[in-house]
């Protein structure tokens, strides 16, 4: 059967659609609120393919599929018209600047394609113009500059509608405020330069801005879309939300953007400006330090752009410009970070990625990697500045200069040919091999899975005591529908990985965790029973998904006192959740009794 043919059984075997109030699902089951339990099916529904067991608790009928849960929930969600992303993920408690980087870095995931193609094409073309093998003039190349630039003059489309998907809001609204943003009225006022400020109601300013390229505005204005929708959708009857939900959420969030959200990210920008000017003014040699450093969370954060006045401002009072080149400095130096990771990743499809990203870094359009790559390897974006600031320095202190606007990729050296062409080079050099040695350095290889045993080290999770599967307060543990494995009661609720592995998903909720080991063993870490509903509250999640962990590694902290509070139990669950790939389990030692976390409890074998 397809998913959509056992989720269709599954709704009939629930009583129908019209049965359902309403569907989610935690880490490993499908849960309903029903209207009637008694219409359940109990024995048809156990006997559907992929439905592992079932289970009626807390007035709503738990449906255990397993850890692939998800590649259910979204056809069923489908069939039910509901969000496929209803689960809305908790805020995790991160430091501001970690967690501000995993949300662009969500929202530019899925346009890195876009974004890589164009970039490529663009940094081709810059490179062919530096070196006079064809001119920017020409028609050709006018028609080829079209595809090229189109997506990073409109990118607040593209990030608008990836940014709704984040921010569980509908996209088409998030598409309109870009359109707003972008409109021709507000662009040629910019080109005009005539007004500083429409009048909104004769009294209200709207201040005049170029919105093109920009990042923050938009993602800022549809994270503050999908709360005046969902306030809009909840204060207004139901017969009027079709209409009048989309109507008052549009223009209410098209006002706070163009009033508030845009004018105050653009003036982000401009003191970045002035505090670079002021830093030359000071000492090239702290500006090169400086610009160089930040250059790569600008480039991040959509900032950057707010360079380029200076540049070509330097340019008409000068006749050159002394920010450009460490803005190159910055691009070499995100390219040599990243190729430092084309070492530490073994699958085929990610070296292509990270190689694509690297190609387009070294051509001068470093969006790729920092979005797609750098974003996910935090110490390869340290890295990466560290690199940026060093050679930044490094080609202030040489006085080394550009004599035209082009853009910062490896064809632009041409530009440079002067007395201070070989510092050029040579801070190139400072910015590739810095960046990638540090990376290098940094990064812990992934493992090939070919290259391990079919044996596994199961340890123990928490410091606590042992308790056997079979006498976890859960039937869906305790019958080991999901798998085999242990549980213990931790002590401090301090919970680390069982097993060497990569973090494969970390549930929103954060009371579950998966991990996969490098020879294919499917581990969940599933903390506390019940505690879904508690909706990550009680627990601090110190890992993401992509991670590499051992057994050293601590995934999460547990507030013990609030979940017990809450009614919950406490007791960790850890399950081999593939056990078709299992052999067998031997216990090393006796299970009974007190463990220091880290423990060995298990060896398990893996089918050869």
């Amino acid at each position: 059967m397809t998913k959509e043919e056992i989720v269709e059984q599954i709704i009939k075997d629930v009583g129908g659609a019209g049965n359902i109030n309403n569907a989610w699902h935690c880490m490993t089951r499908l849960r309903f609120d029903l209207k009637d339990a008694q219409k359940v099916d109990y024995p048809a529904l156990e006997k559907t393919p992929k439905v592992v067991g079932t289970k009626y608790q807390s007035n709503q009928l738990q449906v255990v599929i397993g850890t692939d849960v998800d590649d259910y929930y979204g056809p069923l969600a489908k069939k039910l018209g509901l969000d496929d992303n209803s689960q809305q993920p908790s805020a995790e408690k991160k430091g501001a600047v970690s967690l501000f980087m995993d949300t662009v870095s969500g929202v530019f995931g899925p346009i890195v394609p876009a974004i890589a193609g164009a970039g490529m094409i663009k940094g081709l073309m810059a490179g062919l113009v530096a070196l006079n093998v064809i001119s920017n003039q020409t028609d050709t190349y006018l028609v080829i500059d079209m595809i090229a630039s189109g997506v990073f003059t409109f990118l607040p489309f593209f990030v608008a509608a990836s940014a709704a998907r984040i921010f569980k809001t509908n996209q088409y609204l998030a598409i309109a405020i870009a359109a707003t943003l972008q409109f021709p009225t507000m662009t040629n006022a910019v080109a005009d330069g005539e007004i500083a400020a429409f009048k909104l109601f004769g009294v209200l300013p709207v201040p005049v801005f170029n919105y093109a390229g920009t990042v923050i505005p938009i993602i800022f204005a549809v994270l503050a879309l999908s709360y005046i929708y969902r306030w809009v959708d909840k204060i207004l009857p139901q017969v009027l939300r079709t209409v009048f939900t989309p109507t008052i959420s549009l223009f209410v969030a098209g006002l706070v953007t163009l009033t508030i959200i845009g004018p105050i990210s653009i003036h982000l920008g401009n003191l970045l400006a002035e505090g670079v000017e002021g830093l030359f003014a000071i000492s090239p040699v702290l500006a090169g330090i400086v610009v160089g450093a930040i250059r790569p969370i600008a480039i991040f954060t959509g900032l950057h752009h707010a360079m380029t006045p200076i540049a070509l401002q330097n340019f008409a009072n000068q006749g050159y410009d002394m920010l450009m080149p460490m803005m190159f400095m910055a691009n070499m130096a995100i390219t040599g970070a990243t190729s430092a990771i084309y070492f530490k990743v073994h699958t085929k499809e990610e070296k292509s990625i990270v190689l694509s990203s690297a190609v387009s870094g070294i051509l001068g359009i470093t969006e790729p990697a920092l979005f797609g790559i750098l974003s996910k390897y935090k110490k390869a974006f340290l890295a990466a500045t560290i690199g940026s600031s060093i050679a930044s320095a490094f080609i202030s202190f040489f006085d080394v200069r550009i004599y035209g606007y082009i853009l910062s990729s490896i064809f632009s050296l041409p530009a440079y040919i002067g007395e201070s062409f070989i510092f050029a080079v040579l801070g190139i050099i400072i910015a590739i091999a810095t960046s990638f040695t540090i990376t290098f350095f940094l990064i812990p290889k992934q493992t090939d899975e070919a290259s391990f045993t079919n044996e596994i080290d199961l340890h123990a999770v928490a410091e606590g005591a042992y308790i056997p599967l079979e006498n976890v307060p859960d039937e869906v543990f305790s019958t080991k529908m999901m798998g085999e494995g242990y549980a213990i009661q931790s002590e401090n609720g301090t919970i680390y990985a069982p097993v060497a592995g990569e973090v494969t998903s970390v549930f929103p909720s954060k009371h579950a965790i998966g991990i996969k080991t490098p020879n294919g063993a499917d581990v969940l870490v599933h903390m506390g029973i019940d505690t879904v509903s508690l909706d990550g509250q009680g627990f601090d999640v110190f890992v993401k998904e992509g991670d590499q962990v051992t057994a050293q590694t601590r995934l999460a902290q547990m507030d013990l006192d609030f979940i017990k509070k809450q009614g919950k139990e406490t007791m960790v669950i850890v399950l081999i959740t593939n056990m078709n790939q299992v052999q067998k389990f031997s216990g090393v030692k006796n299970l009974e009794g007190m463990h220091q976390a880290g423990a060995l409890l298990e060896k398990v074998i893996l089918n050869a």
